[in-house]
């Protein structure tokens, strides 16, 4: 019997790009191999999605079909003394810690959200707020199994298939479907990490504490106030976390229980985090973004004052889960994020220059995190030793403003790549076809477009994403 694909409106996590698609939600690989040949036989196309949380076109398909793998969610084994799990590609990473933290373990690499999906994970090649310590996702990747458009399946590890292994892994799912994946995650003494804040007064001060810290810190990340100008234009509040050492925290054990880990699900105890949405959407709305960064960065040293302070590993992590359907504050238009990473040598005149420019033109993101990663061995990567500078930006409705956000974006991006950056695909609305060949460099291009052609001869995955990257 042939599969039965489901009309259905398709959008990225950020609302503002997507389309119609057939959609199929296999539970099995003989299902995910049935749908390849259907839509071969027919000449059709489709796009590999996860749990959805690209904020950008990367997992929709508006012109074909959509293999929507959140129903295959099984974690297959866990070995509780190595801290291993064999996890098929739907499973998230909330299942994932939730059921390894009882054992005193935690993923080595998490994202804002709890919601990615695994499979995603991997063909993102995704970081965390620890990118410069340990690397990327791919990193704590031992081996999957990969299912290719032919119908083969393939076993990939360090050594066996190298090729596709360190490919399909930043490939943002164009070379085969993750049937399973055998993720190493880390041991954690503790429930807790312990947490301090730095107030940065400028661009400057930012970068140069991440800097100085990467050293000895497990995890950091900045926020960035993106009103600020003059001397103050990238100012912020550095968090730092670090893991804490055997019997160092004699309360740590009670928060292995996963209900601990959860984000808080109320505002001062009282307030449920599902109606402030509406007051964020108020503050894009009416323009009072600026004033909620300068409230914000005003209670910065408050917090420094008062640090360090223990929090659980959930409530750090998963500053996106804290207020649910957050991405709906920019409704009806949506959101995009635009993300460079670019060397350390280049960052602060790159970041400075991004910055001024959206002043200059009036669109100012909302919200911009700082981060520091490091290179990865990776095919398709976009780490760099350096910084990445993640800005939100709110969509209008209103074509004229749409267009002139995206003129904006792809200006930047000249910025970016000229400097030696990259960008990361998982979060990209707005690169075209000749960038990415700069992204990547002519070499490592060719031999991304060579394993495709070897391992979907023809082009059954497909994105909007992908057409816009490779035509």
């Amino acid at each position: 019997m042939a599969p039965s694909w489901n009309q259905e409106l398709v959008r990225g996590w950020g609302m503002a790009v997507g389309g119609a698609a057939g959609v199929l939600r296999p539970t099995t690989r003989e299902q995910v191999a049935d749908a390849f040949a259907d839509v071969q036989s027919r000449g059709g196309s489709i796009a590999l999605r996860g749990s959805g949380c690209s904020y950008g076109d990367a997992a929709i398909s508006s012109r074909g079909h959509v293999l929507d793998l959140s129903r295959m969610n099984k974690i297959l084994a866990f070995d509780p003394i190595a801290g291993i799990a064999r996890c098929e590609p739907g499973v998230t990473i909330r299942d994932l810690w939730r059921m390894a933290i009882s054992f005193g373990f935690w993923p080595k690499v998490v994202p804002g959200t709890m919601a990615v999906s695994i499979g995603g994970a991997a063909a993102m090649n995704i970081h965390g707020k620890n990118n410069f310590a340990v690397g990327s996702f791919g990193e704590c990747v031992r081996r999957f199994t990969l299912l290719l458009p032919n119908g083969s399946v393939v076993e990939c590890s360090r050594d066996q298939n190298e090729d596709l292994f360190f490919a399909a892994i930043s490939g943002f799912g164009m070379l085969g479907c993750f049937l399973e994946l055998e993720i190493e995650l880390k041991r954690v003494h503790s429930g807790r990490l312990r947490v301090g804040a730095v107030v940065c007064n400028s661009l400057t001060e930012n970068l140069e504490a991440i800097e100085r810290l990467q050293g000895e810190a497990d995890y950091l990340v900045s926020w960035i106030d993106f009103h600020a100008k003059g001397a103050q234009l990238g100012r912020g509040i550095l968090h730092r976390a670090d893991q804490l050492e055997p019997g160092e925290d004699p309360q740590g054990v009670r928060y292995f229980d996963p209900c601990m880990q959860d984000v808080p699900t109320t505002l001062f105890g009282v307030v449920p985090k599902g109606w402030l949405w509406p007051f964020m959407w108020g503050a894009v709305k009416l323009g009072q973004v600026g004033l909620v960064n300068a409230l914000k960065f005003a209670v910065g040293p408050r917090e420094q004052r008062q640090s360090p302070y223990l929090q659980s590993h959930g409530a750090f992590h998963f500053l996106l889960d804290y207020v649910p359907r957050w991405q709906w504050m920019t409704k009806p238009g949506g959101l995009i994020q635009f993300q460079p990473f670019v060397p350390a040598a280049q960052a602060e005149r790159v970041f400075r220059l991004l910055t001024e420019t959206c002043q200059r033109e009036g669109m100012v993101p909302y919200l911009g995190v700082l981060k520091r990663h490091r290179p990865d061995p990776f095919l398709m990567t976009h780490a760099v030793d350096g910084f990445s500078m993640a800005m939100d930006f709110a969509v209008s409705k209103r074509k004229q403003q749409r267009e002139a956000l995206w003129s904006m974006c792809r200006r930047m991006a000249d910025l970016v790549l000229d400097a030696g950056g990259r960008f990361y695909y998982a979060k990209d609305a707005v690169l075209e076809q000749p960038s990415f060949e700069r992204v990547h460099g002519a070499e490592v291009a060719q031999r991304f477009l060579a394993l495709k052609n070897r391992c979907d001869p023809h082009c059954i995955l497909q994105t909007d994403l992908s057409r816009r990257l490779l035509g």
